[in-house]
């Protein structure tokens, strides 16, 4: 019998195709259904894979091509698995435990979360608190104006007493800060007469709410001895610290210095000003 070139199957001579003619057909048959076994069988989908280094040696194997056969957590992850369905979670979703919580950096790799301040804060750098180097803080606000208000008064009024009485102008400011200081700029305009033998004066203060905060050491004296009304303005620079967040009410006062002739204030129209300014602390 001769055999075939590749697979050695056993095909039958020239001479047995007239004398063993069925038989060879039989044995080639035969070898061929033996070396084409591993064909045999699978269900839909699957897909031929060699078993071994043997020719005709195959296998049928469900189709993994493309397939993901690990998933390993890095940094920062947990979860995983190398079969079926797997979850991966980023625990940040654990790190953060409330509204406004950030993530800041710890260390090489490492992180935790920093609660949320409070109104009015801001983030700021600070190498001195661990492990963050970040806080919440409130904004520096130092020497900055926060707002400004102003207003004038030019009603006339006089008086010959020395106890003190409005004289008219007034302005509120309401702080946005209790550390705020409050800036009062007064230009209080007034004029004193004497009596014709001894000095007369104009004395003023400023007032917050029903506190004396500042009594100036210039008043407006007069001392020519001639009876005339000597015109003149008095300025007032005071720096107060009200300590709250509530309207206050500053305003001036005045009063005859030696209760000799009179005094009066924004005289013939004169007008006076205040302007107020909030500084931040």
């Amino acid at each position: 019998m001769a055999t075939t070139t590749n697979f050695g199957w056993e095909t039958p001579d020239d001479t047995d195709l007239v004398k063993d003619g069925a038989l060879a057909m039989r044995t080639l048959g035969n070898a061929i259904d033996t070396s084409l076994v591993d064909l045999k069988g699978g269900t839909t989908g699957q897909i031929l894979s060699k078993t071994s280094n043997t020719d005709m040696d195959f296998t049928w194997i469900t189709n993994d091509v493309g397939d993901i056969t690990s998933v390993v957590a890095g940094v920062g992850m947990t979860g995983g698995g190398t079969s079926g369905a797997v979850t991966l979670t980023n625990d940040m979703a654990s790190t953060i435990t409330a509204s406004g919580d950030i993530v800041v950096g710890t260390g090489s790799g490492t992180y935790d979360n920093l609660p949320i301040g409070t109104t009015g804060q801001v983030l700021t750098a600070d190498t001195t608190v661990s492990p963050y180097k970040v806080k919440w803080a409130s904004p520096a606000g130092g020497g900055k104006v926060l707002q400004v208000v102003s207003g004038t008064y030019s009603t006339v009024a006089s008086s010959s007493s020395t106890t003190y009485a409005d004289t008219g102008l007034s302005l509120s400011i309401t702080p946005t800060s209790s550390s705020s200081k409050v800036l009062c700029l007064v230009v209080q305009a007034g004029c004193s007469k004497d009596n014709g033998n001894s000095e007369n004066a104009l004395k003023l203060r400023l007032m917050r709410d029903s506190t004396s905060v500042y009594e100036p050491m210039n008043r407006g004296y007069w001392t020519g001895g001639d009876g005339n009304l000597r015109q003149f303005t008095v300025t007032m620079n005071y720096l107060d610290s009200p300590a709250t967040t509530s309207a206050v009410t500053y305003k001036t006062q005045f009063a005859n210095y030696t209760g000799a002739a009179s005094v009066r204030v924004q005289v013939d129209s004169m007008p006076s000003s205040i302007i107020l300014l909030e500084i931040g602390a």
